[in-house]
């Protein structure tokens, strides 16, 4: 009964602070507009602070884990290939298939995973989040271009190179908001560069930031509608 307790307690405030932008946006307090800031200041700032504030204030070495981050890269691989092939299955349109494979691979890791963290671990675990993160979004950049551009509509004749496929796809990485603040972070800590008061005070008040506003952001996102005709029977269930 406490480990039922203590996951309650873990998890249904990540889901009703979602559930409350919800009923923000319903009673007309939030459009989608602000939502789409909020979600970009995120995703650009809030999150990459977190991230760096976690890491610069740690010791490199004690931080780092290879394994988990190589386990976090094998496992979101092998969920976009089980994705891959489900979408044979279940999508028949080609560029719906790469909408379904998407919708399907890109989780909200960043904000949900840092949010149960901090509720299980405490607020000082982010770096789990932080390797996770590593091991994850750069594979997901990578995975996207390539998804999104041979399931574009067309015949494909003038497609993109493998060269520019690749290159578009590290460029991603290398901009990612949210890896230049882990890169950040590590440096940081790394060359053992001391956090003034006055600098930890400010990212501290912007890091605090960013597990509520991107649950609200996320939840602000939520539309429920299904349409018809949209997904093909699976093979046992066609006549």
């Amino acid at each position: 009964m406490d480990s039922f307790i203590f996951s309650v307690n873990a998890t249904f405030p990540i889901f009703l602070t979602m559930l409350l932008d919800m009923f923000l946006r319903h009673i007309g307090l939030m459009d989608r507009r602000f939502a789409d800031y909020l979600n970009a200041f995120v995703f650009k700032v809030a999150l990459p602070v977190l991230l760096f504030q976690d890491l610069a204030t740690q010791d490199f070495v004690a931080a780092w884990d290879g394994r988990y981050v190589l386990f976090c890269f094998v496992a979101t691989a092998a969920s976009m290939v089980a994705i891959v092939l489900l979408s044979h299955l279940v999508v028949h349109d080609v560029a719906e298939r790469g909408e379904f494979i998407q919708a399907s691979c890109r989780s909200s890791a960043a904000i949900l995973g840092i949010a149960f963290i901090q509720n299980v671990y405490g607020s000082s675990s982010t770096s789990m989040a932080a390797l996770m993160i590593l091991g994850s979004v750069p594979l997901y950049n990578v995975a996207a271009v390539v998804v999104l551009t041979l399931t574009a509509p067309g015949d494909g004749s003038s497609g993109p190179t493998v060269g520019a496929l690749v290159r578009k796809a590290l460029f991603g990485v290398a901009t990612n908001p949210i890896i230049l603040g882990i890169a950040a972070g590590f440096a940081w800590s790394l060359l053992g560069l001391p956090m003034p008061k006055i600098l930890a005070s400010t990212v501290g008040n912007v890091a605090v930031l960013a597990t509520p506003l991107g649950l609200m952001a996320l939840g602000a996102e939520f539309r429920f509608r299904l349409r018809a005709g949209a997904w093909a029977p699976l093979p046992w269930q066609a006549s």
